[in-house]
């Protein structure tokens, strides 16, 4: 799975990409083989050669040409490919939330904005190199601009999938995964699962405390509003049942209106505890 982002840690434009794989593939002969090491410098040279051959088959202008040929002698090398030499490396679950996370949020989120006085914006960043924090004003055009240009042109996927991951593969990955995973009498290694998490699944995990749990009685309580200082409420049980969520209105008295409004009072919902 290939992510593309292009914006660094200050807003500038910096195209680079991210790069998921699974820690080995399928033979011909349907078994798995894990790779547990990559050659370091090799991946440099081969990411440079497919990327500079790509470009000149796909653009092949001469002055594109020129400057292929001026980066082949500038980066002897091979071109920046981040890999820890070695061994496969470890925390792929983080990358995948970090990217998750970034490919439904904008360069710069809200809270870095420092202030704007209807000139200019200050905001803030973690520099790279130094590590430290960094603060920069710039004019409102001028960061207007920088967040725009990360718009993608209309059609552009920023998320590209391949190999296993390609989508129109799933179903055949899945069965020879699934047969895999039974011939080994294990989980090939490296791989996990994402499972969509509740609100109380989510509380739980980041604080440790139970939020449907009565912290008087120990008793258990039923989800029914959730109030926030700045918004208000941001989710409502009632809401939620009208709208059809547990069925062909179930719950709603069938004399009420056509928004669920009557005049009997719903006598079906009794709850256990409020939030």
């Amino acid at each position: 799975m290939v992510v593309l982002e292009t914006a660094g840690r200050a807003g500038h434009w910096n195209p680079h990409l991210h790069i998921l794989m699974t820690s080995g593939g399928v033979t011909p002969q349907q078994q798995w083989r894990e790779v547990d090491y990559f050659p370091f410098t090799v991946l440099h040279k081969k990411w440079q050669y497919h990327l500079f051959t790509m470009l000149k088959q796909q653009v092949g202008t001469r002055a594109l040409k020129d400057k292929i040929d001026a980066l082949w002698r500038k980066y002897a090398q091979g071109l920046v490919a981040y890999l820890e030499e070695g061994k496969v490396p470890a925390g792929g679950e983080g990358l995948a939330y970090y990217l998750a996370k970034y490919v439904v949020s904008p360069p710069i989120s809200l809270r870095r904005i420092l202030s704007y006085d209807g000139q200019k914006v200050r905001y803030w960043y973690n520099d790279h190199k130094t590590k430290q924090r960094q603060e920069e004003e710039v004019s409102a055009l001028t960061f207007i601009g920088r967040m725009v240009q990360h718009i993608l042109p209309k059609g552009f996927h920023r998320i590209r999938y391949y190999g296993l991951h390609a989508t129109c593969k799933a179903k055949k990955v899945k069965g020879v995964l699934t047969a895999l995973m039974v011939a080994l009498g294990r989980l090939i290694r490296g791989m996990y699962r994402i499972a969509a998490r509740t609100y109380r699944d989510r509380v739980l995990a980041s604080t440790g405390r139970d939020p449907l749990r009565c912290t008087r009685c120990g008793g258990e309580m039923i989800l029914w509003q959730v109030w926030h200082p700045r918004y208000g409420v941001v989710y409502d049980e009632l809401r939620e049942i009208k709208r059809g969520r547990y069925g062909p209105r179930r719950g709603i008295p069938p004399d009420a209106g056509a928004n669920g409004d009557g005049e009997k009072p719903m006598r079906q919902l009794a709850l256990t505890g409020v939030l």
